[in-house]
């Protein structure tokens, strides 16, 4: 049943509800600190999330069941930093960032998407993949791992789904690399070789109801500020990162191109329906 997962304020602070689309009726759920949570995605009726150190989480927010995920220190790029007397990390360095980032600002800078490879109510069989900051690379948990595991060399991958026990991740251009998560020499395979020479679109992959692979392409006009009404004239510009407020920061999609892959014949092919299928594109698992 899809359900809206939402936050709003209740009496002065912040409670998460749950709008159900077939009863079109809302509930409130009990938890107390998912508002103030970094949300990455949803899969199988768990959330994936960020707490205000940047560790990430498996939520279920209807029994409210919480799996804690390997540190975000064992993610190959993230190192901690600590003060001389301090017991737990007040910050942590990338290794593609000359500065330090704090530990609570370190989620929207180095989570892009996570996938979750099976329900994890139903045992520990279960695998968490996230793309990730720099270069948009890939690492993966198992259940019950104390660390991320990388998965080099490639970068700049823009989505992922599961598909018979085998992870498909879709690069920017249109590369689509399978992996065996289950090897213990994991490594990839490139089962089809890039399909367009540029970076300008958004790219999805999904299974269709019928069992076709689609990718999808999305491009975004130019990005522009949401200018508050009667402050058009006014200068925008911004002297430093401190000004920047991203949520005044606007994209407006242009186009969306949907194909069907052939990976026997390594090719994509346009289509113009998607017959009785729904397509739900963003953040988060495409569907």
């Amino acid at each position: 049943t899809p359900c809206m997962l939402y936050t709003f304020d209740s009496d002065g602070t912040k409670a998460t509800g749950l709008y159900s689309l077939v009863e079109k009726k809302a509930y409130v759920l009990p938890l107390q600190d998912l508002p103030n949570r970094h949300i990455i995605v949803s899969c199988y009726g768990w959330i994936v999330n960020a707490d205000e150190r940047s560790e990430l989480h498996l939520v279920n927010p209807i029994t409210g069941e919480q799996i804690a995920l390997p540190s975000v220190t064992t993610i190959e790029q993230v190192k901690p930093i600590y003060d001389d007397d301090a017991a737990a990390a007040n910050g942590y360095k990338y290794l593609w960032h000359t500065g330090e980032v704090t530990v609570s600002d370190s989620s929207s800078i180095l989570y892009y998407k996570a996938f979750v490879s099976c329900d994890p109510s139903m045992g520990g069989g279960y695998t968490v993949v996230l793309i990730h900051n720099p270069y948009c690379q890939l690492s993966f948990a198992r259940a019950g791992d104390d660390k991320w595991t990388w998965l080099p060399p490639y970068s700049d991958y823009e989505d992922c789904f599961f598909k018979d026990g085998l992870l498909y991740a879709a690069t920017l251009l249109g590369e689509i690399h399978m992996f065996d998560l289950t090897d213990p020499k994991v490594a990839p395979k490139i089962v089809m070789g890039k399909v367009k020479d540029f970076l300008y679109e958004n790219i999805y992959i999904v299974e269709a109801s019928c069992g076709n692979l689609l990718q999808i392409w999305r491009s975004d006009d130019l990005p522009k500020w949401d200018v508050p009404e009667g402050d058009e004239d006014d200068d925008h510009s911004f002297d430093s990162e401190s000004e920047f407020d991203s949520e005044s920061y606007v994209c407006d999609t242009n186009t969306i191109k949907v194909h069907k892959v052939s990976l026997t014949e390594g090719k994509i092919v346009e289509i113009s329906s998607l017959d009785e299928n729904l397509l739900f594109l963003g953040h988060g698992q495409t569907l």
